[in-house]
């Protein structure tokens, strides 16, 4: 299906996390997935941890802030705009498709 986004998860030096899944034609692009902090059930309390599921938030609002962002683009445009803007990274360029990482500022078009 064209209509999804795989992620892989790296660590704050732009790392592979060892948990992620990565493939140079199916995984488009990394994004933070280790040690995110988050929410805890505690009143006022934040806990951190690891996983592709705390990377997909960030995908996924960042996905949908460029859908308002550009509403003339056709879904397949979007995922392209994504693909282009990651921040490149050498590690990366043999592990997904667009050899880089997330960057939310210039998906948006407001950095180059």
């Amino acid at each position: 299906m064209d209509n999804i986004v795989e992620v892989a998860a790296v660590d704050q030096a732009g790392q592979l996390a060892s948990f992620s899944n990565f493939s140079r034609t199916k995984v488009m692009l990394a994004a933070p997935g280790v040690r995110i902090k988050s929410c805890s059930s505690l009143p006022y309390h934040t806990r951190t941890d690891s996983g592709t599921s705390f990377l997909a938030p960030n995908v996924a609002a960042t996905l949908a802030m460029m859908v308002n962002r550009f509403p003339g683009d056709t879904y397949s445009e979007i995922i392209d705009r994504l693909r282009r803007s990651v921040d490149p990274d050498a590690t990366l360029e043999l592990k997904t498709i667009s050899g880089g990482c997330l960057n939310i500022g210039r998906a948006l078009g407001m950095e180059r």
